[in-house]
């Protein structure tokens, strides 16, 4: 018993491996013509334009 249960467990370690190094190898998709990056700098911007408004709210009060 104590073999299959070594055996299920060995199985589960190398499907998670064979399964992660394929993932790592395919290229990212991009999504409706975005990146990352492009995501990213996106959201910085809207940040900063959120934090000067509320710079600009509290300098006004």
């Amino acid at each position: 018993m104590d073999i299959l249960i070594g055996l299920v467990i060995a199985i589960f370690i190398i499907a998670a491996v064979f399964v992660g190094y394929h993932a790592s190898q395919e290229p990212h998709e991009v999504v409706e013509g975005h990146g990352e990056l492009i995501e990213l700098k996106v959201l910085s911007q809207v940040k900063h334009e959120t934090y000067m408004k509320l710079e600009l709210n509290e300098s006004i009060q």
